[in-house]
């Protein structure tokens, strides 16, 4: 990964800092090809804090050649009050480190927009990068978003984006417009923001699409506020054969909201390029967060409809560690399939068991456990009662309420056995997943004077399609 401060690029180029500007000898320049360094300082930018420097970080960034270059800001705190726009690939926007570097953004609509407007044919691979700054939000207005890009090839970040508070703002947007974005890797510290990290599909023209494919990110997120959402997928954006981490804290709140670690919803607008709906295919997913007790929290992972799903991925879905894992369920209903790898805190994605053993009928000791399998189109089912002397047994008793995901449109039939009772040996007595999602008894009848035993176990697929 490409070092995010001015020293690190300049290492070994010859390049020097002469009066706050970037300059490179013309020997060096000549024989390695070194880009055009642009230092906003020289443009007029004022790195205190005192004055606005829209207007000088615009001028740096429109004096960038046609052939790209840096647009470099030393440390320091600068006033931005309306966007700044670079269309110039390949563009790095290169700061001394996140802890350095801060545009302190106060308007609304986006801080930075960085895209490239052209098509397929005659794109730049290597579009460039936003390395070592801050965008801070503390004083923007609703609707904001810190950094907005789309439409690039390999591109770069390494940066933190915070405080975008207000109403329908967003730290990161990565949304297309004109065409796709691939090969974007790189690491995003974002906290407190509406939407700390949104993939999109906004544009209008027939030639976007919403792929981020093969895409590497690590995203650490700092919720602060319960109804703040972590990363979200939407209008058809979709991702595979990369990898997303997902790291961060989020709390919980006395009333209620409506917010998710990850959410995945809508599909491609009508007419765009490689129609698709939102999700994650054929990756890695590693999600490692953690959440308080609460009244209401957010919850793991959002669903917006059937079609919007995780496939064939690998990882680990961890919503929580030592008393922290007291997020609210996700909605998935077969969701995510072919999931391979470790799951916890949240029953009904795969890999976990669920487990019923109370609400029993009267005389009935014991529990029924169930677990989606990778497939995410399967359940396994085991079961274990004791059945008390002097207890009526019919065929279609209802024994426990499953969770709606376990159940489909027709019954399924498990093997099972009871024995005990008035019964000598074992005698065959499936039970059944009704589609309301009733697990019965279907074995013969009986009332005893001993003790029943009732156990089994299967696999059963929840449907076809």
């Amino acid at each position: 990964m490409l070092a995010t401060s001015a020293a690190g690029l300049l290492a070994g180029t010859g390049a020097v800092a002469i009066g706050g500007a970037i300059t490179s000898p013309p020997a060096v320049a000549a024989t390695i090809g070194t880009p055009a360094w642009i230092n906003v300082v020289a443009s007029g930018a004022d790195p205190t804090g005192a004055m606005d420097s829209t207007t000088a970080i615009q001028t740096a960034i429109s004096a960038l050649p046609v052939t790209g270059g840096v647009v470099y800001l030393p440390a320091g705190t600068y006033k931005v009050s309306g966007t700044l726009t670079c269309t110039t690939v390949p563009a790095y926007f290169l700061g001394d480190g996140i802890w350095a570097t801060t545009l302190a953004f106060s308007g609304s609509g986006d801080c930075v927009r960085i895209y490239d407007p052209t098509t397929y044919s005659g794109r730049t691979r290597f579009s460039g990068g936003f390395c070592g700054i801050t965008i801070d939000g503390t004083s923007a207005g609703d609707a904001s978003t810190g950094l907005h890009l789309g439409d690039l090839l390999q591109y770069e970040l390494d940066m933190t984006v915070q405080n975008f508070r207000g109403a329908d703002s967003i730290g990161v947007h990565a949304d297309n417009n004109y065409y796709w974005t691939e090969q974007l890797r790189g690491r995003i510290h974002a906290q407190a923001c509406a939407s700390h990290v949104v993939f999109d599909c906004s544009g209008s023209l027939a030639t976007s699409s919403g792929s981020f494919e093969r895409c590497d990110l690590d995203i650490y997120i700092d919720q602060q506020n319960p109804s703040f959402d972590g990363v979200v997928f939407r209008n058809g954006a979709m991702t595979g054969n990369g990898s997303l981490r997902i790291r961060g804290n989020f709390g919980p709140s006395a009333s209620a909201v409506s917010s998710a670690v990850l959410r995945l919803t809508g599909s491609t607008p009508a007419g765009r390029q490689f129609p698709s709906s939102s999700g994650i295919q054929n990756g890695l997913v590693d999600i490692g967060v953690e959440c308080a007790p609460g009244a209401f929290t957010p919850q793991t992972i959002a669903f917006g409809s059937s079609s919007n799903t995780v496939r064939g991925c690998y990882g680990a879905l961890n919503f929580g560690i030592g008393g922290y894992e007291h997020f609210s369920p996700s909605d998935n209903a077969g969701n995510v399939g072919a999931f391979q790898g470790p799951v916890t805190g949240d029953s009904t994605l795969p890999g976990q068991w669920v487990t019923y053993g109370t609400g029993l009928p009267s005389g009935w000791t014991g529990h029924v456990s169930l677990r989606f399998l990778p497939t995410g189109n399967e359940v396994i089912i085991s079961w274990a009662f004791d059945i008390a002397p002097g207890t009526d047994v019919h065929n279609g008793l209802a024994v426990a309420t499953l969770a709606n995901g376990f159940c489909y449109s027709d019954n399924k039939v498990l093997p099972g056995n009871i024995a005990g009772a008035s019964f000598t040996g074992n005698e065959y007595a499936p039970g059944s997943v009704t589609p309301a999602g009733t697990f019965e008894y279907s074995g013969p009848a009986f009332n005893s004077t001993g003790v029943g035993w009732w156990y089994g176990q299967g696999i059963y697929t929840l449907s076809v399609g």
